[in-house]
């Protein structure tokens, strides 16, 4: 298999895994503390991914008179300011769900919440879309680096997508959109991922010349993803007061791990 078509394929098991996911959420056999437990997995298979495969590989491929994790710091500066701008319309919406039917008798107050909830339905389109297509131009110059690396930087999207697809759609239903509606959409924001791996091998040499900063940036990508949103997430529904019921200490710990295991296992067993 070419690694173009492995890229691909790759990109869009992962959209049909995260929509599985929420057609998980319909059946409601996903909890709140079932997704704390992915994400927990998640996180584990992010740092693991990151500071074992991707970031060795781009230090051995990178030019010897450059240093490639400045590619890994500009990626998490780049992913704060995108967060800030973007992505952080994810908690704007959640806040406006949760205040914004209490201003009724304010119909300017209220017209004015409903412009701005639909502006954050909108935003949170984009900045996911925006995000999955960086998921797939990381995919795609992964496998272009090698075989086993484009199959441990998939399972780590995946691992942190599916979540992150399943608090998405339910933004876009708690923003007013039906919930076909809303699964149409999220579905085809997953769907630019595949564009995102398309591009990667249309742009052709450039990419494949720089390998070793994209894989460097990938690794930033990944670490701040885990250090900014999973394991604080993780840690806000912690076994202390007022932080909510989250999964049993335990198996938080055992799913860190496993995420672990698994990037591991998948370094012995995918061939270079």
């Amino acid at each position: 298999m070419s690694d173009l078509a492995a890229a691909v394929l790759a990109n869009l098991a992962i959209s049909v895994l995260s929509l599985v996911g929420i057609l998980l959420l319909f059946a409601r056999r996903l909890t709140a503390r079932g997704e704390l437990a992915l994400l927990s997995f998640a996180a584990g298979v992010l740092l693991s991914a990151a500071l074992l495969d991707l970031l060795p590989e781009a230090i051995a491929e990178g030019p010897e008179d450059s240093n490639v994790l400045w590619a890994t710091l500009l990626a998490m500066v780049g992913f704060f300011f995108l967060e800030r701008r973007i992505l952080g319309f994810h908690a704007h919406g959640e806040e406006l769900d949760r205040h914004g039917h209490g201003h009724g008798d304010d119909h300017g107050a209220a017209g004015h919440e409903s412009g701005s909830a639909a502006s954050s339905r909108a935003l949170v389109l984009v900045g996911d879309g925006l995000h999955n297509f960086v998921d797939g131009v990381a995919i795609a110059a992964a496998f272009i680096a090698s075989p086993a690396l484009g199959v441990s930087t998939a399972v780590a999207v995946a691992a942190h997508e599916v979540p992150q697809e399943i608090a998405d759609f339910g933004i876009l239903t708690r923003g007013g959109y039906s919930r076909r509606r809303a699964l149409v959409l999220n579905f085809l924001s997953a769907l630019t991922a595949v564009v995102g791996a398309l591009a990667v091998f249309a742009i052709g040499s450039p990419v494949e010349d720089n390998i070793a900063w994209f894989v460097a940036a990938t690794a930033g990508m990944f670490l701040y993803i885990a250090a900014a949103d999973l394991l604080p997430e993780l840690h806000r529904h912690g076994p202390r007061p007022g932080a909510g019921r989250g999964p049993p200490v335990g198996l938080v710990g055992a799913l860190f791990l496993a995420g672990i295991a698994v990037v591991v296992l998948l370094g012995h067993l995918v061939p270079e």
